[in-house]
């Protein structure tokens, strides 16, 4: 039997993982023509819409590529395998971690779909297979629902939908927005996710349209270097605007963004509460700090700095902390999550270290573990 350690609340089923048929099995048929498929071209299977070439695909002749990564971690896998997809692989690789549950983000949000209704329909048909996939084993796997955050009549319309469903939680990708998270356009979304206690989960990333810098005079690894910092904004706009005051049940996690630079960033923002005139306009009750540690939570998969910080609890870091594996992604720390792990937190408070491997997800996604 296996003895579960840790509950990661950040994985992945990017689109090279996601089944060919997943789009066409669930659109309507007026969009199948125009609507994601793979096919087979010069550069191997790749997905197609709208018809343009976009992401390879792993189900079809680029199998071994994205394997490779597996296979050389000595994992046997047949050709045409598509681990973050499978549920029996994805629970098998889980296992090897002794890793419980897995809140896991697709890449739909970095879609560029033009047509407004298409792009609807994407969306919903993801979700729909993302729900088939959770009814498996609904404690251990959750893959997010996503919401077209470029519309928010229909990210509403969507999350209640999703929230009938049986979702847990769902992602709001930010970079996309129409309006800022501030605006009120937002209040029925905020509203809606706090009564329903289904927390929204904010990646870091860029919006579905905009490309990465070019690979010169260092540009994308500037960008890529600064990426764990692309959601401080975003979390210092839900507190100000007071979407944590109106909706005290609203939970929102900020994911992959690592913790090094949250202690700051707390602190910074309460002291802008002192030194600052209040904003009539939205009226808080309580300082930064204290809706970070009641209504959010921050992921990483490795922060030496970040735990040493856990040893002072400093700004409470061990309560806003959530850790995730990145599965599969090379930079994460899949299969041996505990090396990385038992190095991050040699010193500090055992307790501490629970809240942040197993317990503050378990609350957050309520989660109820092995029985």
């Amino acid at each position: 039997m296996t003895e579960y350690l840790f509950i990661s609340a950040d994985n992945h089923l990017d689109t090279h993982w996601c089944p060919k048929d997943l789009w066409q099995d669930r659109l309507p048929e007026k969009y199948k023509e125009i609507g994601p498929k793979v096919i087979e071209g010069e550069n191997g299977s790749q997905w197609t819409w709208e018809g343009k070439l976009w992401d390879k695909s792993a189900a079809g002749s680029n199998s071994t590529q994205f394997l490779k990564p597996f296979r050389d971690h000595g994992v046997d896998l047949p050709d045409g395998a598509l681990p973050p997809a499978d549920p029996t692989i994805l629970l098998d690789h889980m296992d090897q971690s002794r890793v419980w549950s897995s809140v896991i983000f697709a890449s739909v949000r970095k879609w560029n779909v033009s047509d407004p209704e298409l792009l609807f329909a994407v969306y919903r048909a993801f979700n729909d297979y993302a729900m088939e996939m959770n009814k498996i084993d609904p404690d251990r796997i959750f893959i997010l629902p996503a919401l077209p955050t470029k519309y928010p009549d229909e990210c509403v319309r969507e999350l209640e939908r999703m929230i009938k469903a049986g979702a847990k939680a769902a992602e709001f990708p930010p970079f996309d927005v129409a309006k800022p998270v501030y605006d009120e356009v937002w209040e029925p979304l905020w509203a809606m996710a706090g009564e329903a206690r289904v927390p929204l989960c904010i990646h870091i990333g860029g919006a579905a349209d905009a490309p990465l810098p070019p690979y010169h005079r260092g540009a994308q690894i500037a960008f890529l270097a600064t990426a764990p910092f692309n959601l401080c904004n975003t979390f210092a706009q839900l507190v100000f605007c007071g979407a944590f005051e109106r909706h005290p049940n609203l939970k929102v996690l900020f994911s992959e963004c690592r913790i090094g630079w949250v202690p700051f960033a707390i602190e910074w923002c309460d002291r802008q509460t002192k030194e600052r005139a209040p904003d009539p306009s939205a009226p808080l009750s309580m300082l930064p700090s204290e809706y970070a540690k009641r209504n959010c939570g921050f992921t990483f998969e490795e922060d030496y700095v970040g735990c040493e910080m856990m040893k002072l609890d400093w700004c409470n870091l061990g309560d806003v902390a959530i850790w995730g594996s990145d599965y599969p992604h090379p930079q994460g720390t899949w299969p041996d999550v505990s090396i990385p792990i038992d190095k991050m937190f040699e010193g500090v408070d055992p307790a501490i270290k629970q809240r942040v491997v197993w317990d503050h997800a378990a609350e957050m996604f309520n989660i109820q573990g092995p029985k």
